[in-house]
């Protein structure tokens, strides 16, 4: 007798704890599903702590090569990487 009223109570505060958890605890988020599979920037602003832009990463624009190019915020040439046509045609 004392098991059955034990696996009643169990049973009985088992639901009772998953109808009030319903309401007091928001539903758990999920990624959305039209969310694009893939992002094509055409360039990256870094910016600092106040929001001031320090550097745009870009492709370039000068040449014939599939390089990137990091600009200061004067738009000066910074950092560059990648391969020229010219450099290929070397080998």
């Amino acid at each position: 007798m004392k098991q059955g009223l034990i696996l009643c109570l169990a049973l009985c505060a088992g639901l009772l704890t998953g109808i009030v958890s319903r309401y007091l605890y928001p539903p758990a988020a999920f990624a959305w599903s039209g969310a694009p599979k893939e992002v094509k920037p055409r360039s990256f602003v870094l910016v600092d702590e106040q929001n001031d832009i320090v550097g745009v990463l870009q492709p370039s624009k000068l040449g014939s090569g599939e390089t990137v190019v990091l600009l200061d915020r004067n738009g000066r040439e910074v950092w560059r990487a990648g391969i020229s046509h010219k450099v290929l045609a070397e080998r």
